[in-house]
């Protein structure tokens, strides 16, 4: 095995156990799927065959351009452009994510913006902006992103965030790696959680601008940690 495959495989297997992860901690359920930027060449994305995430492998990872189209017969994601067009639109960014991650739900489609209230929701940012397709699209659409010039509108409505959601949908996590993305949507969850808990029993005391930033370079730096103790708990499960 060369290097370029080493590489290739390590990556491939970090994205099959990513699914695995993102689906035993209750994030992903069957229709949710994550990518990863090709490492040598920036114009390319994997992303697994269309497959219920619980069977996903690392030799089930298929390549694309920056079209969201691809040489491989095998079947694939009708939400691939999803993908696709952030990797177009934020060369900064290295995997994406797309899910129907439940605590975020709500705030699909309701009009309370999704902002940190705890340090782990710092990396967050501010607040999760929200692509709306009923700005451009109309209210007769099928609320997918399913083509391009949708998924542009996502990528667009994402800007520089670090996630965005899809009203009356889901919910695109982005990051530099899939690591940070796992560990991104598992906060995101958990700070959905406390928020709307939050606003059931008083006022809400969001973090301030300068708390986002600081709390958010320190959290940050604890990826791996989440990444090992939920991989742990894979193998505890007997799920690897």
């Amino acid at each position: 095995m060369t290097n370029q495959d080493a590489t290739y495989q390590e990556l491939f297997e970090e994205l099959a156990t990513a699914t695995k992860i993102l689906v035993h901690e209750g994030i992903m359920d069957t229709f949710g799927h994550i990518s990863a930027r090709d490492p040598q060449d920036s114009n390319s994305f994997f992303l697994a065959e269309k497959l219920a995430p619980a069977l996903i492998t690392a030799n089930d990872m298929m390549r694309f351009n920056l079209e969201g189209e691809t040489t491989d017969n095998r079947p694939s994601y009708l939400e691939r452009y999803i993908h696709s067009e952030i990797y177009k639109a934020r060369p900064d960014v290295q995997c994406v994510l797309h899910t129907h991650s439940p605590a975020v739900l709500p705030y699909c489609f309701t009009d309370t913006p999704l902002r940190p209230v705890t340090h782990m929701g710092a990396i967050m940012g501010e607040v999760v902006p929200v692509y709306e397709i009923r700005d451009k699209r109309g209210d007769d659409t099928d609320l997918f992103g399913g083509s391009p010039d949708v998924c542009a509108d996502i990528a667009e409505s994402l800007g520089g965030a670090t996630a965005v959601l899809m009203a009356r949908h889901g919910v695109v996590n982005v990051g530099k790696s899939v690591r940070e993305v796992v560990f991104r949507a598992f906060y995101l969850e958990q700070e959905a959680k406390a928020l709307t808990a939050g606003l059931q029993i008083g006022k809400v005391n969001y973090l301030t601008p300068g708390e986002v930033k600081t709390s958010g370079q320190l959290v940050g730096k604890q990826i791996d940690r989440g990444w090992d103790h939920w991989s742990q708990r894979l193998k505890q499960a007997g799920l690897t």
